[in-house]
């Protein structure tokens, strides 16, 4: 949408929003809703980035525009119920998207990985590819073991443009499955020099230093996990694998 036309929008939104105050009484709540309104729609027709406190007072005002339409409904004003029960559908809409995306994050994070590939195809089917919830699904379909999927995934999101050591190293975990070491070598690596202080990706790539026969590339890698995590027994047990097959 163009600029203009989104500050357009938004100072007629405004004068409603000021008609509305001259027509009711000037109250706390009313004071409370008018202003979370404005902020709300600053936000979003403004160029203001979102951040966690706009999306935060955007939940707070789905929760207003319920009360706001049930009271509407009550006393029979149906100008107030109607008018509160677009925006609250204006906003979840708004908020959809972004909510979506949250979802599958979090069962991701927390282990309910086929629950997170619903959340993330159901954000897919609606509002299309994006980079960021296709490294999501990926994660999910590796997780699950459907490793052709996960790569079909993984790879359109690098396609899109994200770049994130999450999707490297996914990347890396999926090619590693499928037995593309050298690949999965290479995408574990760019996760470590976007994250060097992430012991799993120094372990994985003198894993597969090791299972490639680079010994002295392996032995570099376990070096540097070692001052991330000096006791620890994988990197032990990649040293005795060294000493086995060097034999």
């Amino acid at each position: 949408m163009d600029k203009n036309a989104k500050y357009f929008i938004l100072a007629i939104l405004l004068i409603a929003n000021l008609i509305y105050q001259c027509t009711y009484n000037f109250s706390l709540w009313n004071i409370f809703t008018s202003s979370l309104v404005i902020i709300i729609l600053v936000y979003q027709f403004a160029d203001i980035p979102q951040n966690k406190i706009s999306k935060f007072l955007t939940y707070v005002m789905m929760v207003v525009c319920l009360i706001e339409t049930y009271i509407g409904i009550k006393n029979n004003d149906w100008l107030l119920a109607y008018g509160y029960f677009g925006f609250l559908l204006l906003l979840l809409w708004v908020c959809l998207e972004p909510t979506l995306d949250m979802l599958a994050r979090f069962f991701l994070r927390h282990n309910h990985f086929s629950t997170a590939l619903k959340f993330a195809n159901c954000s897919i089917f609606i509002f299309g590819k994006k980079s960021y919830i296709l490294a999501i699904k990926g994660s999910a379909l590796n997780t699950l073991q459907r490793y052709d999927e996960a790569l079909v995934s993984l790879e359109e999101s690098q396609k899109l443009g994200y770049d994130h050591p999450f999707l490297y190293a996914n990347l890396g975990y999926c090619n590693s499955y499928l037995g593309n070491y050298e690949k999965a070598l290479d995408y574990f690596k760019l996760a470590s020099e976007m994250n060097p202080n992430e012991f799993g990706y120094l372990y994985a790539i003198s894993r597969i230093s090791i299972g490639l026969g680079n010994y002295d590339e392996a032995l570099y890698y376990i070096n540097k996990a070692r001052e991330l995590n000096e006791n620890d027994e994988l990197l032990d047990e990649l040293i005795e694998d060294i000493n086995n097959l060097s034999d």
